[in-house]
C-alpha cells in the first residue's frame, strides 16, 4: 500500500494527465464536482491542509461527467462514408444467422 504522500501525487498525476488529455480546465472541472476552482489548485499543486482523499474521491465520483465537458476529442477517428458502414455489417437471413462469406464474431 503507498503511503498518504505517495497516493497523493499519483493522485495529482492522474489529474494533471486527464487535464491535459481533455483539454478541461479547473473551471469546467468545479462546476461539475462542486468544488471551487482554487480547491482544486491548491489539491493538484500538493498544498498543506486539505483533505486530498476527499477531493480525489469526488472527482472520481464525477469523472464520467468531468470527461463529458472536455473540450475536444479524446480519440481522432475518420468519418467513414454510411456506405462503407452499411456494407461491414453482417448480412442475415432465415434460419441459421449469417450468410457464408459473412464475419461470425
Amino acid at each position: 500500500m503507498k503511503s498518504t504522500s505517495e497516493a497523493t501525487k499519483a493522485n495529482r498525476d492522474r489529474f494533471q494527465i486527464l487535464v491535459s488529455a481533455f483539454e478541461l480546465t479547473l473551471g469546467d472541472i468545479s462546476k461539475v464536482v462542486g468544488l471551487s476552482r482554487p480547491l482544486l489548485s491548491r489539491a493538484i499543486h500538493g498544498h498543506a491542509g486539505i483533505n486530498h482523499d476527499a477531493v480525489y474521491a469526488r472527482l472520481e465520483k464525477h469523472l464520467p461527467e468531468i470527461i463529458a465537458k472536455r473540450g475536444k476529442a479524446y480519440f481522432q477517428v475518420a468519418a467513414v462514408p454510411l456506405e462503407k458502414v452499411q456494407a461491414m455489417r453482417p448480412t442475415y437471413v432465415q434460419g441459421d444467422g449469417l450468410k457464408d462469406g459473412a464475419d461470425k464474431r
